[in-house]
């Protein structure tokens, strides 16, 4: 489905022929991103895929330091704060207002996860552009966020704009592997320099898009569902494996799994995952109720994990020869709770369903999301709100809708000082792209990602 494209010999070459392009069509935008705004960003993004942060083992000092020298260029000052060691950085800068209101933090992370070169059409690290898009590991996860914020942070400082809180650019080590070399740390040791801030936009969720490419609605998560893994082990009498033993370990444990997944938590829907459907199903002209709309949400990973507490078997070991039943099995499951859920209670539920209380459950990782307000009288739904009518002038505006995300990002940690957490990403990301984050061939489509900057823009100025 993708076209080689011409290797361009510059990025100045490759950019002079998208903006032509632009030229030729009339993409509305509400704030206008110039050409030269534009191919400054792009070049930012294509310079800053090629520093390669993955995680393990990081190296996010070198992503700290090159963002310090964007800034610095513009004249901002800037901060550099080592998190587990010096190599594991952060990096902060502030734009100040004049206080009337608190501050707002942009964070993103610096780190990516590993990319297998062989896999890609296009190397990961190259920063390249391809058939209109930018393509390498971190375009949508998240350094094409995170330049998409710093362009507007940029914009907004150039335009001497006078600001009424405080914009905080800040970008961390360690998000992709749990956040605790990089976020937590800040919240624990660094809490002083958030002590002012109010708000907090990240990574989340985007701007889903109809098979015509055209935005449906904004979805701003306001809520990540909490982090529940947990290991199973099963102990039994080991043996040669021409004497079949019935309740061996491996057997015991395998029917306690297939109980425990063929009874999975019930549906519970939560005020605002319920407007979130009902607006979803009018958009799609369909009623809630209908059999055909509770079948597309089902055969949607995304949007069935909104409405349930979820189970995955992820990990299974046990044996190391065919012919030795061994004495003990091994599983872990990576459970995601809704905000509201117990976990001690879960927990008893899954020990009542696997129905064998000689398996052990133990608990390996327990993180808690947290919510913000989903009160669309909030300042930030109210700011999105306006980019959202600002960026489709004589049309109606796309909904603007609050969900709950079944990921984890570093935003949970910030939610523990009180600042206002949400995650939103104003670009347009069809199934395709989405599944390259994390996977292969990873990339934005630049229309998508100027597009992103100019509503980043107006969501700021409204704040």
């Amino acid at each position: 489905m993708y076209r080689s494209g011409l290797r361009y010999k510059t990025l100045k070459i490759s950019l002079t022929s998208i903006l032509l392009g632009f030229t030729a069509q009339s993409i509305a935008l509400a704030a206008p991103v110039s050409d030269i705004e534009f191919e400054r960003a792009v070049k930012m993004l294509s310079d800053y895929i090629k520093v390669d942060t993955t995680n393990p083992p990081g190296n996010e000092a070198l992503g700290a330091v090159f963002l310090g020298k964007i800034l610095a260029s513009h004249g901002i000052p800037y901060q550099i704060i080592p998190c587990k060691s010096a190599d594991r950085s952060a990096v902060m800068a502030r734009l100040p207002g004049n206080g009337k209101k608190k501050a707002c933090i942009l964070l993103s992370h610096i780190d990516v996860v590993p990319a297998q070169k062989s896999d890609w059409i296009h190397d990961p690290f190259a920063g390249e552009i391809h058939d209109g898009e930018l393509w390498g590991r971190g375009a949508l996860d998240m350094k094409g966020m995170a330049m998409i914020q710093l362009a507007a942070f940029l914009s907004i400082k150039e335009s001497g704009k006078h600001l009424d809180r405080d914009l905080i650019f800040l970008a961390t080590p360690d998000e992709e592997t749990g956040g605790e070399q990089g976020a937590q740390i800040l919240v624990k040791e660094h809490q002083a320099l958030f002590k002012d801030a109010e708000y907090l936009l990240n990574e989340g969720f985007s701007i889903e898009v109809d098979e015509q490419g055209k935005p449906k609605y904004w979805g701003v998560d306001f809520a990540e569902k909490n982090v529940l893994w947990l290991a199973l082990s099963a102990k039994g009498l080991a043996g040669h494996a021409s004497m079949p033993q019935a309740n061996s370990a491996n057997n015991r444990l395998v029917r306690a799994i297939a109980r425990l997944l063929d009874d999975p938590p019930p549906q519970r829907l939560l005020p605002e995952v319920e407007q979130y459907l009902t607006t979803l199903a009018k958009i799609q002209n369909i009623s809630p109720d209908s059999d055909a709309f509770k079948k597309s949400l089902s055969l949607d990973p995304l949007k069935s994990s909104m409405m349930r507490d979820t189970i995955s078997l992820t990990n299974l070991k046990a044996g190391y020869k065919t012919n030795v039943i061994p004495a003990e099995a091994y599983a872990e499951l990576d459970c995601r709770l809704l905000p509201g859920t117990d976990r001690e209670e879960f927990i008893a539920g899954i020990k009542k369903r696997l129905a064998d209380d000689s398996i052990q459950v133990k608990i390996l990782e327990s993180e808690t999301g947290n919510q913000s307000p989903a009160d669309k009288e909030d300042a930030m739904f109210r700011a999105i709100t306006k980019a959202s009518a600002l960026d489709s002038p004589g049309q109606p505006p796309c909904p603007v809708v609050p969900v709950v995300v079944p990921w984890s990002t570093d935003s949970h940690y910030f939610r523990t000082l009180g600042i206002k957490s949400y995650g939103f990403e104003p670009v347009e990301v069809d199934a395709d792209h989405l599944a390259t984050m994390h996977g292969k061939n990873e990339r934005i489509p630049l229309q998508a990602y100027r597009r992103a900057i100019g509503r980043m823009i107006d969501i700021l100025t409204n704040l």
